[in-house]
């Protein structure tokens, strides 16, 4: 599909991220539309019966025991396929934790706002939502104090570190937005939470959350956030 997609583009002339988006948009209207069958809402609903309802948002190709997984494509592991750009199927102080590694980046910076406000939305007081992005801010202090040791382990995959740098960004066009501690801190306190804490890998108070990936390119390559909502 991928070498069609490239011979068509270029033949016609158009741009293949073009296409790539317009098939992303058209396969979320289905997705969209999937949320008003009766399956979808089964599946909610079964969700909802454990008394703390945890929720993974962008869980990928990972499945974490215990948890509602979230994400916009369908797999055995993925509880409720739903566009997560969209307002949140559940109610007011319905959800007792939330996380997410590796997924507000895919948002563009409005719809992260947008996510996170929703998020507070659905959290119960005194409930976390713990963030794992990629830190792009490190990415760009030891890009400029010539740290190839860290580009190197962070992302191994690239021989220059310029390379890397514009993959954290970008990611072949799925990145959307970029963050460090202080942008995390602005969104998460205008969003309504009360605090917003800088931690690291698997190191919560709150043992449940301890479902960070531990490969060491991971870890150099993440920011740890928890925001947490008034009790």
């Amino acid at each position: 599909m991928k070498d069609l997609l490239k011979r068509f583009c270029g033949v016609t002339g158009i741009p293949t991220y073009f296409l790539r988006n317009l098939f992303f948009e058209v396969r979320m209207m289905f997705i969209r539309l999937y949320g008003w069958l009766p399956m979808f809402r089964k599946r909610l609903s079964t969700a909802m019966l454990n008394d703390e309802p945890a929720i993974v948002f962008g869980c990928g190709d990972t499945s974490y025991p215990g948890w509602t997984h979230m994400d916009c494509f369908f797999a055995d592991h993925v509880d409720l396929v739903f566009d997560l750009r969209r307002r949140l199927p559940f109610e007011n102080q319905s959800i007792a934790r939330c996380y997410s590694e590796h997924f507000m980046e895919h948002l563009l910076p409005v719809e992260a706002k947008q996510h996170l406000s929703d998020v507070y939305r659905v959290l119960k007081p005194g409930g976390v939502y713990r963030v794992v992005v990629p830190d792009t801010g490190k990415f760009m202090r030891k890009y400029a104090e010539g740290d190839v040791d860290f580009i190197a382990l962070a992302h191994p995959w690239e021989e220059h570190a310029i390379d890397a740098i514009y993959s954290i960004v970008n990611w072949g066009g799925d990145h959307r937005s970029i963050y460090d501690f202080e942008t995390l801190e602005r969104y998460g306190r205008a969003a309504g939470f009360e605090k917003v804490v800088l931690s690291a890998v698997n190191s919560s108070d709150d043992a449940s959350l301890h479902i960070d990936r531990d490969d060491e390119h991971r870890i150099a390559e993440s920011i740890y956030v928890e925001m947490v909502k008034a009790g």
